[in-house]
């Protein structure tokens, strides 16, 4: 097997990997084994409370089980219909050498849905891979289907920055370093880009039978975790229209919270809660707070929702005189509106909550957050810059000019009259972004290595 895509198993199914539960039997359920038509395999079930009039549907991560949800579903089934399953490749489910990709699971959700709820309305819940496979599910448009929660939702951000961060979480909690990660996420991003030049995509592999047999191994967990790492959700992301509510731990080292605030952000009427004390688990780690959240928002009133998810009161116009600069520093944030930002030399910059006129870095590292950059001729010029973009919008003539640097850019939306991205020399991943320019309408999920060219 190549190495680089033996490290990106490594990456997407080690670290994504939880400690699976003991076997649990959970009070109140009951379970069973039936044949589906999607995988044309056993798949496994359990219920509670059949006779409740609205059902939920709760599906779990990679390497897990129904037993992850043995927290969950006695509080649910006080006021739901419950229904969880074993993902076909784990638990009591059949295993093989399958396509586990998010869609085909969201295939087979659908139909036990229709087998176990019939005509009952229900709401979709999903813990990590699961929240992704509840994703696809919700933008399938499922009749009957209500209201949705994702649980620190994995696979939704391009690949490369997921493997990244999961490389810095796992130096940083065996080393105790925090230093680490920038180092971790700077190597584990250089072997992810040669699996990108790769003859072969590792989705191809995982999609061809023969590669599934011969380079997986027929092992499940590999399967499917590189199956959602090449799906893109960048449509299902902004279809689903549903209420939704996003819970994230507060210290989740496997899946990153920028992963929960651009689902929140993107999505037209979702909102995101933290929980404190609470790591990739949160429905076990801190069941009752999370009990309590999913309960409240399956069982809202529609009005109430609504002001939830109203959106905020439009911003005044952008009119500002103030510059900032950072020469030779580092740690410095910059918040609120700005003419210009100049960053030269500089390192760990933070700029969050803000608009710009223009935003000029040059030999450094920057994080923008919740950050939009209103250009004229240009909105962001780097050279030799290191940019980190989350939320936000980002225009003019020319959108970004860069030249030899790193963009990172998720949930952000393009808008150029000319070109979206001018490059010269450097590396953009795009995860759940929009670009509007001359060239290129629409959702961009992708990595572009740009030696000379434009988007």
């Amino acid at each position: 097997m190549n190495i680089a895509v033996r490290i990106t198993l490594g990456l997407l199914t080690t670290l994504w990997l939880q400690t699976a539960w003991a076997e649990v039997s959970i009070p109140g359920t009951s379970e069973e084994c039936i044949l589906e038509p999607i995988f044309e395999s056993k798949v496994c079930t359990v219920e509670a409370n059949r006779d409740a009039k609205v059902g939920v549907i709760l599906i779990h991560g990679l390497g897990g089980s129904t037993d992850d949800w043995k927290n969950t579903i006695p509080a649910l089934a006080k006021n739901f219909h419950v229904l969880a399953f074993d993902l076909p490749g784990f638990g009591k489910s059949d295993k093989g050498s399958q396509e586990y990709s998010p869609t085909r699971y969201a295939r087979l959700a659908h139909f036990l849905a229709d087998h176990h709820f019939h005509d009952k309305t229900y709401h979709i819940v999903g813990h990590s891979m699961g929240g992704a496979i509840a994703l696809r599910f919700a933008a399938q448009r499922p009749l009957r289907f209500q209201r949705l929660v994702l649980i620190d939702a994995a696979g939704i951000l391009h690949p490369q920055v997921i493997s990244k961060f999961q490389a810095g979480s796992f130096l940083e909690r065996n080393s105790g370093v925090k230093q680490t990660r920038g180092f971790a996420e700077r190597l584990s991003g250089k072997i992810l880009e040669q699996v990108d030049k790769l003859p072969i995509s590792p989705i191809d592999i995982a999609s061809s039978a023969l590669g599934r047999e011969h380079v997986l191994q027929g092992g499940p967990e590999k399967i499917a975790a590189l199956e959602l790492a090449g799906e893109d959700f960048s449509q299902a992301v902004t279809s689903v229209t549903e209420p939704t509510l996003i819970l994230w731990g507060s210290d989740d080292l496997t899946v990153p919270l920028r992963t929960g605030k651009v689902l929140a952000a993107r999505m037209p009427h979702a909102r995101l809660q933290v929980i404190a004390d609470a790591a990739h688990e949160p429905m076990n780690d801190q069941p009752k707070e999370v009990n309590k959240l999913v309960n409240s928002h399956l069982q809202a009133s529609d009005e109430k929702l609504k002001e939830q998810f109203e959106q905020p009161s439009p911003k005044p116009a952008f009119a500002s005189d103030r510059v900032g600069t950072c020469s030779n520093d580092s740690g410095m944030i910059f918040e609120g509106d700005y003419r210009s930002i100049e960053l030269r030399d500089c390192s760990g910059i933070t700029i969050r909550n803000a608009r710009i006129g223009h935003l000029h870095v040059y030999n450094s590292r920057a994080t923008l957050t919740d950050t939009d950059i209103i250009g004229k001729e240009e909105g962001v010029y780097a050279e030799y810059a290191d940019l980190t973009v989350t939320n936000g919008d980002i225009s003019g003539d020319t959108a970004i000019n860069a030249k030899y640097s790193r963009l990172d850019m998720a949930g952000v939306h393009l808008k150029a009259s000319k070109d979206a991205v001018k490059a010269l020399g450097s590396k953009v991943v795009f995860s759940i972004s929009e670009i509007s320019s001359q060239h290129t309408h629409g959702a961009i999920h992708a990595y572009q290595q740009m030696d000379d060219g434009v988007l």
